[in-house]
This record gives structure tokens, C-alpha cells and sequence, in this order.
């Protein structure tokens, strides 16, 4: 019997290493804490069933009140046997649950597991007598608290996790039936020490190995089983989620434009012959002003805001609802006819009103597009359409709803061929200079300002306002400053042997170029590649960019300074004018718009201001240049003010590259004989 009851222990032991192993595994796989738990769980149990079989087949001679080795083994053995209790119910209560057991929790399992170990342990150890107690607390006791623990999870799961998936089933069942089977052996032992003698006891002990070797791999695979479960339920609530995702906007919450496609495509798959809806596209006037003013942040909480507005106005009213994209929701009717129109223009200016946060008021002033959709258009289309029509009536002013007809897209859609040719016309060198002399007060040329023209195949000659903005909004502007720089410099190469004092030339750059700490590098560069010197050289900026970027562009101009080249404030007077600028922006030139003497309605007023700016510039120690001179009158009255640079259509036009070269021979020759 004693053989048998060993080989039982080895064949559990063997069991739960192997199930501990494979939870091991699937908690490295699956990287789940209460796999790990259960695993702890299992291999805890490994260890209390060997140290059981060596303290009965052993070290079953040696005296247990003074052998240290079997004392030892005792504790190792407790030790485990409630350390398979405690991780057991730790895991199962972290699957359920949802959570993790930090490890000072963990710690303090374990350091109560050893002083429960212990003490039983030692407990009337050296006593003589009292055999059964000492049975009762090192066997009997933990029958009765693994039977407690299994029946108190098992009935734990089924209240906290309702989901009727068979692997927690089977845990649940194999749970019960261990636990009742593990406490009920603990009453009989609690039976055998009160009444001094069980029957069913002797019995039932020699068969409860055979018991738990069939009870383990049960829970053990019931607990794989249902791992799988949850990893199914998990993956399957992640491809919904991720599906929901799909079709819902991160921001606001509604429907985006994939759910907007899904909800059409089914309609036109069910719909009737001649059915129609109506499909309307709702914008905000201008919504870039807030995003200026406010930020970005404010734009997006202004958005929220909104769709709230539209969800409450249009739940159980409209066939469909959601967000497109940006500032632009969208919204379709059953029917196409007037009715569907008037029902989004009511839509449209009650999304209009006024929305309070912070103490502020933002008012949001809506346009709309709308198109009418049958099952024979597709979906690219009517949404093309709609955008169309918002379009219209966003570029119309505004605060309006537009339908789409035929010839709309004339008007407003975007010149994508233009576009297009933008884009290659530096690589194909259709760009051109033109240089427009700024000329003394003795008529002399004191350099020239380079101005980009674009030779176009087939449109001619164009100034820069007709593809600067283009260019601009390509993210271009970079480049097209870089290649002016570069031509301008290799001008004023091939300028110093014509007319070497007027040599020099005034480039335009815009604010990106400023922003961006390379073009000092470029410069000089250039510089050097060319053989010029840097005093040759005044780049412009206009005063709006100069202002907008004055923090992050003043290094730029300094260093740019520090190589010799001069700056120049291009347009003053237009923008900010502010004095404070004035003293500390770094600009050795100031250049006043061509407003002050062409606007002959306030021509006097504009007399008077540049009387007191342009001396307040010399004291400050910057040069003057004042532009748009047109007639002989202004040029004289100019002369009177000691301005230190002329610039207009009266003196000279912009002209090309050999009719420059002219003038500064003719500047030269002017020069030598007033000489």
C-alpha cells in the first residue's frame, strides 16, 4: 500500500510540473499575469507533492521530533502546499477581475505562507503525545482551507463572470467537486481528532491521491480551455473595436466618411428605381480665423462642441450624420425634393448659433452644399458635388446653402493645372529675373531689386502674384528663394566688371526662408562659389513677415548681418508699423510702401508722416528707400527729405537681365563725367 500511495505522489508530482510548465508557457505567450499566477500555482504544488513522497518514503525512519532534514522538508512542503492555495485563488481572482496583484502582494503571500509553514511546523513538535493534533494541523488543516478557497472561487466566478464560456465552466466544476472533496477531508480530520476516530478516513485518505492525479489535469486543462476562450472573446471585441474605429471620428465621436460609404453603399444596393435622397455637406465660414486667434486646441473643442449640437439636432430626424472631415460635417435626407432643402437650411442656421466657453463667445457661421443622390451616381461623385457647392457658398460669402447645377466647378474649382506646372517650373527653367534699379538722388544706380518673373509656355509672361500664392501653399517657397539667391548672386559676379560701385542687389525672401536657419549657410556658400562680397547683398522682408517672425527669424538676420549682408524692411507703413520694431528689429534699410506717394487722397497726410519718419529712420541709423515713385513730381518732392534711395515706374521699370546691364554702363558713364 505504502508503494502504491508513493507512486500515486510521483505520478501527481509529475503531472503538475508538466502542467505548470505548459501555463508557464502560455503565460510567456500570451503574456497574461494570472497565467503566470497559475503556473506559480502548479509548480508549488509539484514541490508539496514531492516533498510529501520524501518525507513518507525517505525519510519515513527518522525521528520527526529531532531530525532537522525532516523538519526541513516538512517546511518546504507546507510551505508549497499553501502557496498552491494562495496563487490559485490569486490567479482566478486576476482573470476575473481584470487586474494585477502588485508584488509587495505577492511578497506578503509568501512571507504568510512560510510563518503559517513554520509554525505548524514547529507546533508540539517535541510533545510526545498528541499525534492526531499534529495531523490535524499539518494535513487536515490544509484540506479544509484548499477546500475553502476552491469552493469560495468557484462560487466567486459565477457571480463576477456571467460570460457562459465552457472552459470557466469546466473550471468552475472542477473547482466544486475538488473543493468539496479536499474540505470534506478536512472534516473528517477535524472528525478523527474531536471523536478520537473516523471510519471513513482510513478509508477515503489512501484513494484521494488517485483523486487529485485524475482533479489536476481536469482544472489544468479546463484553465488552458478557458485562456482560449477569453483570448478568442478578446480578439473578437478588438476586431470590433478596431471596425468601430473605422468608422468613427477620433475627435467628435460621430460616424466618419468610411461609415458614411458603407451606410450609402448598402442603400444602393436595396434601393428602389427612381429613389433619391438628399446628401448636404455643412462647413464653417472662415474656421482658420479661430484656429489663428485661438489655437488649434480651442478649434478642436469648438468641433466637439458642434457635433454635440448637430448629433441632439438631427438623432431621429436624419437618415445619416457624421463628421467628413476638419470643419465639415455632413448630413442625408430621405426624399430629394424642396422639402429636404428647407429641412437643411433650418439645420444650417440653427447649427449657427453663437457657442459661450470660457466666458468667450465664438460665433460660428455656417455654409452648406447640397447635391441629390440616386442609385445610379457614385459615391466619389455626389461627395465631389456637395464639396463643390460648399465651395460656392463659402467663396460667395457665406451663410448660405448652395445646390450643386452644372457649370459650378468652373467657378470654383481650384486650377489643378496650374498647379501642376508650378510644380516643374523650376526644373525647367521658365522662371526669369527681372532687376529694377533704385537709383540716388543724382540719378546714379545704387543697386538693383531682383524680381522673379515666370516665362509660361503658353500664358506669356507672369508677375508673381499670379503664382506666388500657388507656390506658397506647395510648400515651394523654400526653393524658389533659394534659386532667386543663386541667380542674383551670379548677376552681381557678372555686374562687377560693368559698373563695380553699383554692383549690387536687393533679394526678396519670404517668411519660410527666414524661419529656416539654412539659408544663412546657402548665402554664403554662394558667396563663396561666386566670388562676391557679402556688402553686395540686402535681402528684403516685408514688414507683416518681419513682425509675424520676429523672434524666430532675428538670429537668421543676425548671423546674416555678421556676414555683412544688409536687411531691409520691404512695405513699411502697411502692416504693423510700430515704432518699438523699429528700433529693434535688426535692419540697416527701411523701405516705405509705395502708398505713401501714390494715394493722392491723403496725400498730404502721408506727406507729414514720412517728414517725421524718415529723419527719426537716419537718426536710428537706417537708409531709406521709398518706392512707387510714378511721376517727377513726387521724385522731387522725395529729394526734399534727404531719402537715401528712389524706386518706381518714373525712374526705370523692371527690365531684363542685358537692358540692366545698359543702365549701369550709362550709370557708370553719368558718374565719370559728373566726376
Amino acid at each position: 500500500m505504502a508503494d502504491f500511495f508513493g507512486y500515486t505522489l510521483l505520478a501527481q508530482a509529475i503531472s503538475t510540473i508538466m502542467l505548470g510548465l505548459l501555463m508557464l508557457h502560455f503565460a510567456r505567450e500570451y503574456q497574461r499575469k494570472y497565467l503566470f499566477y497559475w503556473s506559480y500555482s502548479f509548480i508549488s504544488l509539484a514541490i508539496y507533492l514531492s516533498t510529501v513522497y520524501i518525507s513518507l518514503v525517505l525519510l519515513a525512519d527518522l525521528d520527526m521530533t529531532t531530525s532537522v532534514l525532516k523538519l526541513s522538508n516538512l517546511l518546504i512542503m507546507l510551505t508549497a502546499g499553501y502557496l498552491q492555495i494562495a496563487f490559485l485563488v490569486v490567479g482566478t481572482l486576476s482573470l476575473v477581475n481584470g487586474t494585477q496583484i502588485s508584488k509587495r502582494t505577492i511578497l506578503w503571500l509568501f512571507l504568510s505562507c512560510l510563518i503559517i509553514a513554520l509554525t505548524i511546523t514547529l507546533y508540539k513538535n517535541w510533545t510526545p503525545t498528541d499525534v492526531n493534533l499534529r495531523y490535524l494541523t499539518r494535513v487536515g488543516l490544509r484540506y479544509l482551507t484548499a477546500g475553502i478557497a476552491c469552493l469560495y472561487t468557484a462560487i466567486y466566478i459565477l457571480r463576477k463572470d456571467p460570460n457562459p464560456l465552457f472552459g470557466k465552466k469546466l473550471v468552475t466544476i472542477g473547482f466544486f467537486v475538488y473543493g468539496f472533496e479536499m474540505a470534506f477531508l478536512g472534516w473528517l480530520t477535524v472528525e478523527n481528532y474531536l471523536f478520537d476516530g473516523s471510519t471513513l478516513l482510513p478509508i477515503l485518505v489512501p484513494y484521494h491521491g488517485l483523486f487529485e492525479l485524475l482533479m489536476y489535469p481536469l482544472i489544468g486543462i479546463s484553465l488552458v480551455m478557458w485562456l482560449l476562450d477569453v483570448e478568442r472573446m478578446r480578439v473578437q471585441q478588438s476586431s470590433e473595436k478596431l471596425m468601430n474605429l473605422n468608422h468613427t471620428d477620433g475627435l467628435t465621436g460621430l460616424p466618419n466618411q468610411a461609415a458614411l460609404q458603407k451606410h450609402l453603399s448598402v442603400w444602393k444596393q436595396n434601393a428602389r428605381t427612381g429613389e433619391r435622397l438628399t446628401l448636404a455637406l455643412i462647413g464653417v465660414d472662415k474656421m482658420q480665423r479661430i484656429n489663428d486667434a485661438e489655437g488649434i486646441k480651442k478649434g478642436d473643442e469648438l468641433m466637439v462642441q458642434l457635433a454635440k449640437r448637430l448629433e441632439f439636432l438631427c438623432t431621429g430626424r436624419y437618415r445619416f450624420f457624421g463628421r467628413l472631415h476638419s470643419d465639415v460635417f455632413v448630413v442625408i435626407l430621405n426624399g430629394g425634393d424642396k422639402t429636404q432643402t428647407n429641412k437643411t437650411e433650418k439645420l444650417r442656421h440653427s447649427l449657427s448659433r453663437p457657442f459661450k466657453q470660457e466666458g468667450k463667445t465664438y460665433h460660428l457661421e455656417m455654409s452648406a452644399g447640397i447635391t441629390k443622390i440616386s442609385n445610379q451616381l457614385k459615391i466619389s461623385f455626389v461627395l465631389h458635388q456637395a464639396n463643390q457647392a460648399l465651395q460656392a457658398a463659402k467663396q460667395s460669402g457665406g451663410k448660405k446653402s448652395v445646390h450643386y447645377h452644372e457649370g459650378i466647378n468652373a467657378t470654383f474649382n481650384p486650377d489643378l493645372t496650374l498647379e501642376n506646372e508650378v510644380r516643374v517650373a523650376i526644373k525647367l527653367n521658365q522662371l526669369e529675373l527681372y532687376f529694377q534699379p533704385i537709383w540716388s538722388a543724382h540719378n546714379r544706380i545704387i543697386c538693383f531689386e531682383s524680381l522673379v518673373r515666370w516665362n509660361h509656355p503658353d500664358r506669356g509672361l507672369l508677375r508673381p502674384d499670379s503664382f506666388l500664392f500657388m507656390m506658397q501653399s506647395l510648400g515651394m517657397m523654400i526653393a524658389l528663394d533659394h534659386w532667386v539667391i543663386q541667380q542674383s548672386i551670379k548677376q552681381v559676379r557678372a555686374w562687377k566688371y560693368t559698373n563695380p560701385g553699383a554692383a549690387r542687389i536687393t533679394i526678396n525672401v519670404s517668411a519660410e526662408t527666414i524661419q529656416n536657419g539654412d539659408v544663412v549657410k546657402f548665402i554664403q556658400d554662394c558667396l563663396t562659389r561666386e566670388q562676391v562680397d557679402a556688402e553686395a547683398i540686402t535681402l528684403e522682408v516685408t514688414e507683416n513677415t518681419a513682425m509675424h517672425n520676429i523672434e524666430s527669424g532675428r538670429d537668421t538676420l543676425s548671423r546674416l548681418q555678421q556676414l555683412g549682408i544688409q536687411i531691409a524692411i520691404d512695405d513699411f507703413g502697411t502692416g504693423y508699423s510700430s515704432l518699438n520694431y523699429l528700433k529693434t528689429f535688426p535692419a540697416d534699410v527701411i523701405k516705405f510702401d509705395r502708398s505713401f506717394v501714390s494715394d493722392s487722397r491723403n496725400q498730404t497726410i502721408n506727406e507729414e508722416i514720412l517728414k517725421a519718419l524718415i529723419p527719426l529712420c537716419h537718426r536710428l541709423g537706417k537708409k531709406v528707400v521709398v518706392e512707387g515713385i510714378e511721376n517727377k513730381q513726387q521724385f522731387e518732392l522725395l529729394k526734399t527729405m534727404t531719402v537715401s534711395g528712389f524706386q518706381g515706374y518714373y525712374l526705370s521699370h523692371p527690365v531684363h537681365s542685358d537692358a540692366a546691364k545698359k543702365l549701369l554702363v550709362m550709370s557708370r558713364k553719368s558718374q565719370v563725367a559728373k566726376g
